[in-house]
């Protein structure tokens, strides 16, 4: 049998024990089912604005607030999907989550809604996440966006060093 080793001439076994899938573990909010399945599009977009922030923010409110530094004002200039960007370093309470989600206009909620952010980045070792939003059938015209936050269980959620980044038709 040459060139066949045996497990015991230097390879490893390793064997990984994985905990119930993260969906199934943490579920998103029943108050806002969305159908499984995909959503595709496409998106005609050459100009982009963006705002970074540096002060931290957090809150425990289980309810949406808006993120201080992510409105941005934009004017689309024709009809179609806007994209926006989020990044941020975050940190939470153990065993808590940050809900994020982007707005238009202060009521129409992008794709995804209640997106399941981060979670157990304490508040000395945050970690940075980030996510793409779409905003469908935007019309022309002058317009707005900002990010808001929620706490998935009411306990302490923050968000440092962030950038939001909204790319629309010129």
């Amino acid at each position: 049998m040459s060139g066949v080793k045996s497990l015991a001439s230097g390879a490893a076994l390793l064997l990984c024990l994985a905990p119930p899938a993260f969906a199934t573990t943490y579920p998103h909010s029943p108050d806002a089912p969305v159908a499984p399945g995909v959503s595709t599009g496409a998106c005609t977009e050459s100009t982009a604005s963006y705002s970074v922030s540096t002060d931290l923010v957090s809150t425990v409110k289980k309810t949406y607030v808006t993120v201080s530094g992510t409105t941005l004002n934009f004017s689309q200039g024709a009809t179609g999907c806007v994209e926006v960007s989020f990044s941020g370093e975050v940190a939470t309470a153990a065993g808590e989550i940050l809900l994020a989600r982007v707005v238009l206009d202060g009521s129409t909620v992008c794709l995804p809604s209640d997106n399941l952010f981060g979670s157990e980045g304490t508040t000395d070792n945050p970690a940075d996440h980030a996510m793409n939003y779409i905003c469908p059938n935007v019309s022309s015209g002058a317009h707005n966006v900002k990010v808001e936050f929620a706490s998935r269980f009411g306990a302490k959620v923050s968000l440092d060093y962030r950038t939001t980044i909204v790319r629309y038709a010129p």
